[in-house]
């Protein structure tokens, strides 16, 4: 299973001019995504998955683009034109993930932050610690690449 998170980002000017700061790339929770039929689906990611050292460290070194283009590799990288890249491996801040990254260009208006990943989804519905139901719980995360996009999913996590 493929899914892309998203978050906004607020950043400052290097002297060069790159955009450099460690954003919240992703959090715990819920998360809903739009089923091709126009539903809505309600994933859970608990604290335990989000936060895993093979999930955390999986982000670092990987590229950052203007809008997903499927899994980024080396094969399509030179066709996706990467703007930036996560310096570091990801970190727990509260419920938020956060990670270091420079964008060297940023030739558009767009803001947010999303996270392109693979994960195995349990399909077990259950209820949060806190009462909210879901539909499935994301699992063993694998960060594949951060895109940069119009709108966010992540909602405060900002």
């Amino acid at each position: 299973m493929i899914r892309f998170d998203n978050v906004e980002f607020k950043a400052v000017k290097t002297d060069e001019g790159f955009i450099k700061d460690t954003p919240i790339i992703g959090r715990t929770g819920l998360l809903k995504y739009v089923q091709p039929d126009g539903t809505i689906r309600t994933e859970y990611r608990p604290p335990e998955e989000a936060f895993a050292e093979d999930s955390l460290s999986s982000i670092e070194a990987k590229p950052i683009t203007i809008g997903h283009h499927g899994l980024v590799t080396s094969n399509n990288a030179k066709q996706i034109k990467p703007v930036g890249t996560v310096l570091s491996k990801a970190k727990q801040d509260g419920d938020n993930i956060r990670a270091e990254v420079v964008i060297y260009n940023l030739d558009c208006n767009d803001r947010d932050l999303s996270c392109g990943y693979s994960l195995d989804l349990d399909e077990t519905p259950g209820v949060t610690p806190s009462g909210e139901r879901y539909e499935a719980v994301q699992r063993n995360i694998r960060y594949n690449h951060l895109a940069i996009v119009s709108k966010g999913r992540a909602g405060n996590a900002r």
